[in-house]
């Protein structure tokens, strides 16, 4: 193939997918084909190649820029978006850890939550993350019961999630999230899906936009 493919389907003819570059933050995530087909669809977007990142803004926690660029990648390089293959082992210590920190930053408004185990958790994290002050940081605010309801441990959890994923350890949730639902009556804007009842639907930009991700 010479010169940019025309659609997103065409980088199955060149066995490749699709990465994402934030131009401001430099944040990099990449997609199947499939996975960005189905993406698309569902938040009314364009699966023409000029016009795939112009509903999309960049995932990595407190950027969220629109400035974003997509180059095709290869099959024999390996993901960021998807785990490294992990023994069984690990995989269940990270699921663990992360689900314990998960619950305990889910009850932490105005309550310490600096128990033994999310000590136990932080130590699992930090034995792949190797990301001292952020694992340190996160005990501090545990062990503060007096923090606001918007002062909470989110941001810090965003942090350490962010270093697995980016170490390749877990998977960014980027592939399974849903999109934005609209509940509104009104015709949902571009990113949004129609939510429950409404009428209101995106129409295909484009022949085959709408269709069979592998269709011309």
């Amino acid at each position: 193939m010479v010169g940019d493919p025309k659609r997103l389907s065409d980088l199955n003819k060149i066995e490749a997918d699709v990465r994402i570059i934030c131009r401001r933050c430099g944040f990099e995530e990449d997609w199947t084909t499939g996975d960005l087909a189905r993406h698309l669809i569902a938040i009314g977007g364009n699966q023409a190649w000029s016009e795939i990142t112009r509903y999309l803004s960049c995932r990595r926690v407190g950027c969220g820029s629109p400035d974003l660029r997509h180059i095709a990648v290869p099959y024999a390089r390996r993901q960021p978006n998807l785990p490294r293959q992990i023994g069984a082992l690990d995989a269940r210590l990270i699921a663990t850890a992360v689900t314990i920190l998960e619950e305990a930053t889910a009850r932490s408004p105005r309550t310490a939550v600096d128990t033994i185990e999310v000590h136990l958790a932080l130590l699992v994290v930090h034995r792949y993350i190797r990301d001292r002050e952020a694992v340190r940081r996160f005990w501090e605010l545990a062990a503060n019961g007096g923090r606001r309801v918007d002062d909470t441990l989110r941001d810090r959890l965003a942090v350490i999630r962010h270093a697995l994923e980016k170490g390749g350890w877990i998977a960014p949730r980027v592939l399974t999230e849903k999109a934005r639902t609209w509940g509104w009556q009104s015709p949902p804007p571009r990113g949004w899906v129609a939510g429950p009842g409404c009428a209101h639907s995106h129409e295909p930009e484009e022949p085959g936009g709408r269709g069979d991700p592998d269709q011309p």
